[in-house]
């Protein structure tokens, strides 16, 4: 068992900065060659994962096919559906619970312009609920 006395507590550049044989401006300066370093390593390997799209169950790059089939394939309708009317009712729940125009020169064309938005979005929830009845297909 390795004794735990034995062994130095600080970094070795904290002991060098201890003992006198560096200063801090050397350190922080080394530091920062480093980091800069690591950067310049790093930043190719990102460009290139952002270059190529990755299948999410491997990490290789998508072939030719797969890159097609996924520019080609489209949300489902209902999907697209679900999404407006989540959308619109959250719209419908953040109205009801009150907003606040700016104080500005006519606030009763902010009330007239909010009842507008109130009714409109009633209404296309409304009509998506109606659509949404129908079974579509594409």
């Amino acid at each position: 068992m390795r004794r735990l006395i034995e062994r130095p507590i600080r970094s070795k550049d904290a002991q060098d900065l201890l003992g006198g044989k560096v200063t801090a401006q050397e350190l922080e300066r080394r530091a920062k060659a480093k980091a800069k370093a690591k950067a310049e390593i790093k930043a190719p390997v990102k460009v290139l994962e952002r270059r190529l799209p990755t299948n999410v169950n491997a990490e290789k790059p998508l072939g030719l096919a797969e890159q097609r089939a996924r520019s080609r394939w489209q949300k489902p309708l209902a999907a697209i559906i679900a999404n407006a009317r989540a959308v619109n009712v959250g719209l419908l729940d953040r109205l009801t619970i009150g907003v606040h125009g700016p104080d500005w020169k006519a606030p009763e064309i902010y009330q007239a312009t909010f009842n507008e938005l109130y009714e409109a979005t009633k209404k296309q929830i409304e009509a998506l609920e109606i659509f949404c009845r129908v079974q579509w297909s594409d």
